[in-house]
C-alpha cells in the first residue's frame, strides 16, 4: 500500500471517527441510605379536644429526624426521632357548656423513637428523567417520653356536683401519675418528590396509636374507654447518598 493509499484510508477514517456522535454519560449509582428533616405540628385527641380532628387551636411546630436503609426497589426500613409539644385548654369551647364548667387544660413535651417499615408504592425514583413522583405508606412501632403538666384547678364542683362522675372521676384521676413513657405504633402516607438524584421533597401525616388514656393527665374525667391519640403532619426535605460515575463515550453501531 503506496503513500497515496494510506493517506486516503487514514483521512476516510478520521472523516468516519469525527463525524460520527460521540456521547459521554455519567450514571448516578445510588446509595442505600438516606437521611431526612421534617417540621410541622403534632396535633393531639382525647377527651380534651372537641373535633374529631383534635384539639387544633394553637398549633405549635415539631420536627422529625430520621434515617432509611432500602431492602430493595419498594421496601426500606426508616429510624424516625420526633420532637414537639401537644396541649389543649378546654376554656377556648363556647360549647357545649359543660367544657366551660369543667375547664380542664394539660401541656406535654414528646420525644419519640420509632423504627417504621415504608413502603414506596410504585418503587424508587433514582434517576434524573424517571417518575419524579411517588406516593409512599410506612408502619411500625416505638416510644414517647412524655413531661405531662395537667391543670383541674378551674373546675367547677357546683355545676356538675360531687356524686357526679365527673368529680369522682377526677378524684381518681389525681391520684394517678401521668406516664413518662408509653409505646407508640405510628401509621402513616406521604407524597415524595425528585428534585434531582440527591434531593427529594416530601408531605406526609401520620397517626399514632397509643396504649394510654392518661397522655393528657386525665382518665375517669372523661370517657375511660377511649385512649388518647396524636398524629403528625408535615412537609420535609431528604437526601440521598450516592455517586456519579462517567461511562467510556459509546460510539453507535
Amino acid at each position: 500500500m503506496n503513500f497515496c493509499t494510506k493517506a486516503v484510508v487514514f483521512l476516510s477514517v478520521s472523516f468516519f471517527v469525527v463525524s460520527v456522535p460521540m456521547t459521554s454519560h455519567a450514571q448516578f449509582i445510588p446509595s442505600k441510605y438516606e437521611v431526612g428533616l421534617n417540621v410541622g405540628t403534632l396535633v393531639y385527641q382525647g377527651d380534651l379536644s372537641a373535633s374529631y380532628l383534635g384539639y387544633t387551636k394553637s398549633l405549635q411546630p415539631a420536627f422529625a429526624l430520621w434515617g432509611s436503609r432500602s431492602l430493595d426497589d419498594y421496601f426500606s426500613v426508616r429510624a424516625n426521632i420526633v420532637r414537639g409539644n401537644i396541649h389543649a385548654d378546654e376554656s377556648v369551647y363556647a360549647s357545649p357548656a359543660w367544657r366551660q364548667h369543667r375547664n380542664l387544660k394539660f401541656s406535654s413535651s414528646v420525644t419519640e423513637f420509632s423504627l417504621l417499615l415504608h413502603w414506596d408504592l410504585l418503587g424508587k425514583t433514582y434517576r434524573e428523567g424517571m417518575r419524579r413522583f411517588s406516593p409512599y405508606f410506612f408502619a411500625g412501632a416505638g416510644f414517647t417520653l412524655l413531661n405531662v403538666k395537667r391543670d383541674w384547678s378551674h373546675v367547677d364542683v357546683n355545676y356538675f356536683g360531687t356524686k357526679s362522675n365527673t368529680i369522682l372521676g377526677l378524684g381518681i384521676d389525681t391520684l394517678h401519675t401521668p406516664p413518662v413513657i408509653t409505646p407508640v405504633i405510628p401509621l402513616g402516607a406521604g407524597l415524595r418528590y425528585m428534585l434531582n438524584n440527591h434531593f427529594y421533597i416530601n408531605a406526609e401525616a401520620s397517626y399514632r396509636l397509643t396504649f394510654s388514656d392518661y397522655i393528657d393527665g386525665f382518665k375517669y374525667t372523661g370517657n375511660p374507654n377511649r385512649n388518647d391519640h396524636y398524629y403528625m403532619v408535615s412537609i420535609g426535605l431528604s437526601y440521598r447518598f450516592g455517586s456519579s460515575k462517567n461511562d467510556c463515550p459509546k460510539v453507535p453501531i
